[in-house]
C-alpha cells in the first residue's frame, strides 16, 4: 500500500513529460518528416536525427524578431514588478488589521477579475498617456498586476512579529530589516512569485493584442500561430525554443531557493 502513492505520482508524471518528450523528438526530425510522424504516415526509415529545423526557426526574422520582443516585455516586466510587488506587499503586511483587510479583499477582487472588464479603461488610459503602441503600454500593465503585492503580504505575514521587532531595536531602516531579516525567510515564496509572473507574461495573448496593434512590436505569443502556419518548417522546433526560456527561468529560480534555504538553516 506504502507504494501506491508512489506509483500514481509516476503514473501522472509519465503522462506530462509524454507530450514533452514528443515535442523534443519531433524537433529533432527533418521538417518533412516531422510532420508524417505527427500525421502517423511516416515509414520507418524515413527517420533521422538533424537539426533543420533549428537552423529554419532561428533564420526566420519574423520568428526572431517576435521571441526578441518576448523577452524585452517579459524582462522588463519582471525587472519593475518584482521590487514594486516587494514595496506594496510590504506596505500591506505592516497596515493595522482594520486597514489590511480591505485592501486584500480590493486585491483579490482584482486579481479574480477578467481582463475583459478593465480592457476599455486600460485602452482610453494608455491612449491619454501617449504610451498606445508602445511596449510600455503592456511592461506598466504587468508591473501592478495584483498577484505581486497579495502574494508578498501573504509570505510577509508568515514571519512572526517579534522578529520584526527584535530588528527594530537594532536600525529604523524598513529596508534595512526586509533585506536582512525578512527577505531570507520569504526568498523561495519570491522564486515561485517570480516564477509565476514569469509564465504570465510570457504566454499572455489578449493585452498585446489589444495594446500594440502594430504587429512587429507584439512578443511571440500573439503571434507563433501565424508565424507558423505561414512556414511549417519549423513548427515542432519554434515550439520548443519558445518553452526553452520559462524552463531556464524554473530552473535557475528552483536553484535560487535551493541556497536561500541552506543559507537561512545556518
Amino acid at each position: 500500500m506504502k507504494k501506491a502513492p508512489g506509483l500514481l505520482l509516476a503514473f501522472f508524471l509519465t503522462l506530462f513529460l509524454l507530450p514533452v518528450g514528443a515535442l523534443v523528438f519531433l524537433s529533432f526530425l527533418p521538417p518533412q518528416t516531422a510532420q508524417a510522424v505527427f500525421e502517423q504516415k511516416a515509414a520507418p526509415g524515413m527517420l533521422r536525427l538533424t537539426l533543420e529545423q533549428f537552423a529554419c526557426a532561428l533564420g526566420d526574422d519574423a520568428y526572431g524578431r517576435q521571441f526578441r520582443n518576448s523577452i524585452l516585455i517579459t524582462g522588463a516586466s519582471l525587472a519593475f514588478a518584482m521590487p514594486v510587488a516587494l514595496g506594496a506587499g510590504l506596505f500591506l503586511s505592516r497596515l493595522p488589521r482594520r486597514w489590511q483587510r480591505p485592501l486584500l479583499i480590493l486585491y483579490v477582487l482584482s486579481l479574480l477579475s477578467p481582463f475583459q472588464i478593465i480592457m476599455l479603461p486600460v485602452y482610453r488610459l494608455s491612449l491619454m498617456c501617449g504610451l498606445y503602441d508602445s511596449y510600455f503600454s503592456v511592461i506598466l500593465l504587468n508591473t501592478f498586476s495584483p498577484i505581486g503585492p497579495l502574494t508578498v503580504c501573504v509570505l510577509l505575514r508568515t514571519v512572526d512579529d517579534s522578529q520584526w521587532e527584535a530588528a527594530s531595536l537594532e536600525t529604523d531602516s524598513a529596508l534595512q530589516i526586509l533585506r536582512h531579516v525578512l527577505l531570507p525567510q520569504i526568498a523561495p515564496g519570491m522564486g515561485a512569485l517570480a516564477l509565476l509572473f514569469f509564465a504570465q507574461v510570457w504566454n499572455m495573448v489578449e493585452q498585446p493584442l489589444i495594446l500594440l496593434p502594430d504587429e512587429r512590436l507584439r512578443p511571440l505569443s500573439t503571434a507563433f500561430n501565424d508565424i507558423v502556419r505561414g512556414n511549417t518548417d519549423y513548427a515542432f522546433s519554434g515550439a520548443l525554443l519558445y518553452a526553452l526560456p520559462v524552463l531556464a527561468f524554473y530552473l535557475t529560480a528552483a536553484a535560487l531557493s535551493a541556497r536561500a534555504r541552506r543559507s537561512a538553516a545556518r
